[in-house]
Order: structure tokens, then sequence, then C-alpha cells
């Protein structure tokens, strides 16, 4: 074998599918409704959002999202793939409502489960997203 293609193995064994797999994928938020009158309903939106080209959200592995939130009432606070506001999409979209209680600066918290995969590599991602609701 040749000095390069040892080279090229070496490399391939020492990389970290589990910190390539951190990098690969965004959450966000974007569509949550930031400001709600105290008794109305808004809305919590959260999308995983594959970046690094090869990754994807793996379609059949188990995926949970899990709100949390003092001072708002959420319609349905555990969700999962089957929750997809599309489940076939590259970069799955959830959503819920919720009805504000009480007035003040509150936070929705989204605990996701899930995995991330390419050709080689299926990682769990266990992740926490905060969403900032003004609810006057």
């Amino acid at each position: 074998m040749t000095r390069a293609l040892f080279a090229a193995l070496a490399l391939l064994a020492s990389a970290d599918p589990g910190a390539e797999a951190k990098n690969a994928y965004a959450l966000e938020s974007t569509g949550s409704t930031s400001q709600v009158r105290v008794g109305e309903q808004g809305k919590l939106v959260v999308v995983i959002r594959p970046l690094a080209p090869g990754w994807h959200i793996h379609p059949q592995a188990p995926l949970k999202i899990r709100f949390r939130s003092a001072g708002l009432a959420i319609a349905k606070a555990e969700l999962s793939r089957a929750d997809a506001v599309n489940p076939g999409a590259e970069a799955p979209r959830f959503e819920t409502s919720f009805v504000a209680s009480e007035g003040g600066e509150k936070e929705a918290t989204a605990s996701l489960d899930f995995f991330i995969c390419s050709d080689t590599a299926c990682v769990k991602q266990a992740r926490t997203l905060s969403i900032p609701i003004a609810v006057r």
C-alpha cells in the first residue's frame, strides 16, 4: 500500500461521527409566536434542518419532542415523527399551539431526541431549544 492510502485510512479511522453529526444540522423556531396576549392562542414551531451534505434525519428512527413552559398551556406537549407537518420533508417541521395563562416574559423549552445519519454513521442527538415569548 502506498503512503497516501495509509494516510487516508488513518484519517477515516480517526473521524469522529459524533462531532460531525453535531454540526450537520440546525434547530430552528422560526414561525413561533413571539408575542401574545393573556388568553390568546399562539404557536410553537420546531424545524430540524440538515446543513451538511450527505446528512439527513433518519426517516424510520424514533423522534420525540417534548415542550415545557410555565404560564403557557401547551395543546400537545409531546410530539413524534407522525406529528410532522410533512412527515417526508428533508427538514421536518413540528407545530403545536398554546394559550398564555399569565403575563410576563415566558420561555418554552423543546427537548428533542432524534437520529441524524450519513452513509457511514447514524448518531442519536438529544438537544434543547428555547423559544422566548412575551405575554402581554
